[in-house]
């Protein structure tokens, strides 16, 4: 992706921007751009930190991701764990996520910060990756928890 500098405002804007571009989009187009816009993120950022089939350990893949995406990095969200569930599976469970900055929903709504994590594990490991939330804060969860699998091929 091409970089243009802004030597004032820097890397980052508001949640609100944010969250307009998120819910315009899904308005429109429905939740697929969103996640594929996360997977194309997570993907970027695990070749960027020079990590792609790097491991399928759930400990290295959290420190680097929290490192990367929370309070330290990009500030996207606060990853709490991820727990590698069989051969292929994980579950991430995250707070303070940008996705649910703010927001009240009856549905999750985590479409890119789960594209995110969809892409970063799929760059990690090397294995294609597909996942869903399950818990959202936007709907009362004390955390977002995704559970993201290896794609059979």
């Amino acid at each position: 992706m091409a970089t243009n500098e802004r030597p004032t405002l820097g890397n980052f804007m508001s949640l609100t921007c944010f969250q307009y571009l998120r819910v315009g989009t899904e308005e429109v187009a429905d939740r697929a751009p969103i996640v594929a816009s996360g997977r194309k993120r997570g993907y970027d950022l695990i070749e960027s930190l020079q990590l792609l089939g790097a491991s399928e350990d759930s400990g290295l893949i959290q420190s680097k991701l929290e490192e990367a995406l929370g309070a330290k990095g990009t500030r996207l969200c606060l990853v709490k764990s991820i727990i590698q569930k069989s051969k292929g599976s994980y579950e991430v469970h995250l707070a303070e996520g940008a996705c649910t900055a703010g927001q009240v929903s009856s549905t999750p709504i985590c479409a890119f910060t789960l594209g995110v994590f969809i892409g970063a594990l799929h760059a990690i490991t090397g294995i294609p990756m597909r996942g869903h939330e399950v818990a959202c804060v936007a709907c009362g969860s004390k955390e977002c928890i995704y559970v993201i699998e290896a794609v059979a091929l």
